[in-house]
């Protein structure tokens, strides 16, 4: 008896299909801020538990991701919270090596923090760019104004940054590299 061939696109459907999920709306804001930037093309797959989530010239993208809406309870607000905490090591996946940090760091030069806002969440507003509000910051600022903090609400990035549009991203962390 032969085994009937595996059909691939059904297990990305089955994996990914629901953009609401935490896990994947984060994933779905990486390849959106990915594709502001133009750093993902065909030949270019996300890399699990990379040091950073995109790199952008020789700017390190960290990319922190949060909803209004859950998938567990989509008609209820949620107040957004994005992990920063300084990190003890990261795994640079380009060159396979290990670095540790004494102390805490933040590895990357930049973040972009995302922001879903559509309530209640669904696969095509989560697909929707003007559905999303972005704050770039560098690194920097946040060391600077948040120290070892480990995590950071909207407020917090309104008083550090002003909000922007996916179509804002580009220009937004092209200044950051000045």
């Amino acid at each position: 008896m032969v085994d009937p061939p595996l059909d691939i696109d059904g297990f990305r459907k089955w994996a990914v299909g629901n953009l609401v999920d935490n896990t994947t709306r984060g994933w779905f804001a990486e390849w959106l801020v990915g594709q502001a930037l133009g750093v993902i093309n065909d030949g270019v797959t996300r890399v699990e538990w990379d040091s950073v989530d995109l790199r952008y010239g020789d700017l390190k993208i960290e990319v922190k991701t949060s909803g209004l809406s859950q998938s567990w309870n989509r008609l209820n607000r949620s107040t957004p919270n994005f992990r920063i905490a300084p990190r003890k090591t990261a795994w640079d996946a380009a060159t396979d090596t290990w670095e540790s940090f004494d102390p805490p760091r933040r590895v990357a030069d930049v973040y972009v923090f995302c922001l879903h806002h559509a309530v209640p969440a669904t696969d095509e507003n989560v697909a929707d760019p003007a559905c999303w509000t972005f704050w770039v910051i560098p690194t920097e600022r946040l060391d600077d104004r948040l120290g070892a903090q480990k995590t950071v609400r909207v407020s917090t990035l309104e008083n550090l940054t002003t909000p922007l549009r996916w179509c804002e991203l580009r220009d937004a962390v092209d200044r950051c590299d000045r």
